[in-house]
């Protein structure tokens, strides 16, 4: 009887697969050509399912990945858009999807694309694409900086975007320079804050200071109400907040200039004590709506009012960290962002910070400025597939010690 029931068994399973394979039969070519790099051929295998099963998110993944491997990188970008219809949030389509505009040049979209990526499965690649995405960025952003000023005369004769504002680091008056750390926390803090107000659009502070390298401005970056136009017009931003820093208390004096019409628009000027330093972000963005005519909602007006950290040091800390950024001194920058969330483990922006600054293997600024399209495609390639081969040791060796638990836990049992 066993023999017999293992034979009928058999003829099922037989029964089973021959049904697959007569509905599926092109789906496990194609993957079966994937898996052999064969990308050309699983692309009319992938489409010939495809016909059967419009609605295969997997099949339209997979399709896509064939055509920019293939280097048909309008097809594959059709295919990951197809599916992020369907699934706004599906890290694959997202990844790649941002891997095809990069190879395409377009790397505004790769970057947009990738600042959505969100994968809880594979941790470790989302950390890796978070520190690879800051290098896309400088590298747009030092491209955006030469084209800008390689057009400066055109530039000049169109004006700037009404919406747009740039925040500029102030000038730090004191007498010992002590505030340069302030300096680039105090406008990463008004550029986050600004963000949240609907009605404008912000200039990164990365492309901000890649501008202010490629015109050698220096680290500082300073821009007053003569040379503030200029950077509006550059930055194709309308409204160019600059001011300058002093201590005894912090004083803080934002002055509103207005890139078309080269002149202040408006200042003012707020003093807080050095432990209220922040509320200096809801104090000047204040002031900052006043000056434009700008009526903020209830719930703007809460979201620039919640501190990021009210730890002075941590504040300082998260300042320098941004500096070590600048200058391309990753595990430096590190450190610092480190040091500010042990003083305050609720600081997201040193998190952000923390979390999307390059390994101390990863190029310099400098060798940034150099390398081509392909070069940082390949470095993408390259630094994802590392991270996901370490992720699936990660997996495999948490899956054995989660068995070798269960084990454990049966032999405990047994006696």
């Amino acid at each position: 009887m066993s023999k017999r029931r293992h034979y009928y068994r058999g003829l099922i399973c037989l029964a089973i697969i021959s049904i697959l394979l007569s509905g599926c039969g092109s789906l496990m070519k194609a993957n079966l050509s994937i898996k052999a790099g064969k990308y050309a051929e699983a692309i009319p295998l992938y489409k010939e399912y495809l016909a059967e099963h419009p609605d295969s998110i997997d099949a339209h993944n997979k399709l896509g990945f064939a055509y920019l491997k293939t280097g048909r990188l309008d097809n594959a970008a059709k295919e990951f858009e197809t599916v992020l219809k369907a699934e706004p949030e599906n890290s694959h389509a997202i990844l790649y999807l941002g891997m095809a505009y990069l190879n395409k040049e377009e790397l505004e979209k790769a970057v947009a694309t990738w600042q959505a990526y969100r994968n809880k499965k594979e941790p470790l690649v989302e950390a890796e694409i978070k520190r690879l995405l800051t290098l896309v960025q400088i590298a747009e952003s030092q491209r955006l900086a030469k084209k800008a000023l390689a057009q400066e005369e055109r530039l000049k004769a169109k004006n700037p975007d009404s919406d747009t504002v740039s925040v500029c680091y102030y000038k730090d008056l004191s007498p010992d320079k002590s505030l340069r750390a302030f300096q680039k926390g105090l406008a990463a803090m008004l550029i986050t804050d600004m963000s949240k107000i609907k009605s404008l659009k912000v200039v990164e502070r990365l492309r901000l200071q890649a501008l202010f390298q490629e015109m050698k401005l220096g680290q500082t970056g300073i821009v007053d109400e003569r040379t503030a136009p200029r950077i509006g017009h550059l930055l194709g931003a309308e409204n160019v907040v600059t001011g300058n820093l002093a201590i005894g208390s912090i004083r803080a004096t934002t002055s509103l200039v207005s890139a078309s019409e080269g002149k202040v628009k408006g200042s003012a000027t707020v003093d807080v004590e050095e432990e209220n330093f922040y509320e200096l972000p809801k104090l000047i963005i204040g002031n900052y709506a006043k000056i434009m005519g700008i009526a903020l909602t209830p719930e703007e007006v809460k979201a620039i009012g919640i501190p990021h950290t009210k730890n002075y040091q941590a504040f300082i800390y998260y300042g320098e960290g941004l500096n070590a950024v600048d200058e391309g001194r990753w595990q430096d920058a590190k450190d610092l962002f480190k040091k500010a969330l042990k003083l305050d483990p609720n600081f997201d922006l040193a998190g952000d910070g923390h979390d999307s600054t390059p390994s101390s293997s990863s190029p310099t600024i400098a060798e940034i400025s150099t390398m081509s399209v392909p070069q940082i495609t390949e470095l993408m390639d390259t630094s994802v597939d590392k991270a996901e081969t370490a992720q699936e040791a990660a997996d495999a060796e948490a899956e054995a010690a989660a068995t070798e638990g269960e084990g454990g836990e049966g032999g405990e049992g047994g006696h």
